[in-house]
C-alpha cells in the first residue's frame, strides 16, 4: 500500500514540476514582451492566457508570488522594490 502512495505522490510532483516549467516559459514570455510586470498582472495574464488541454493555471497569487521568489533565486527574474518582475541581466 505504501509504495502506491509514494508512485503517486512522485507524479504528482513530476506534474507539478511541468506545469510550472510552462509557466516559466508564460512569464519569461510576457516579461520579454512587456517589459515589467507587477505580481498581480502576471497572475491574471496566467489565469487568462495558460489554458492548455494538459496544464490549467490554478495557483493562488501567494502560490504565483513563491514561485517567481524561486525563479529569481536561480536568476532567471528579479523584483525591484517597487514589485515589479522583470528578467534578469546577467
Amino acid at each position: 500500500m505504501m509504495e502506491e502512495d509514494d508512485g503517486q505522490a512522485m507524479s504528482a510532483m513530476a506534474q507539478e514540476e511541468e506545469e510550472m516549467e510552462v509557466y516559466e516559459s508564460y512569464i519569461c514570455g510576457m516579461l520579454t514582451n512587456m517589459g515589467q510586470l507587477p505580481l498581480e498582472r502576471i497572475h491574471n495574464m496566467l489565469k487568462m492566457f495558460v489554458t492548455g488541454s494538459d496544464v490549467k493555471y490554478n495557483k493562488t497569487p501567494q502560490q504565483l508570488s513563491l514561485f517567481l521568489q524561486h525563479l529569481a533565486k536561480q536568476e532567471k527574474l528579479e523584483c525591484g522594490p517597487d514589485g515589479m518582475y522583470k528578467l534578469f541581466k546577467k
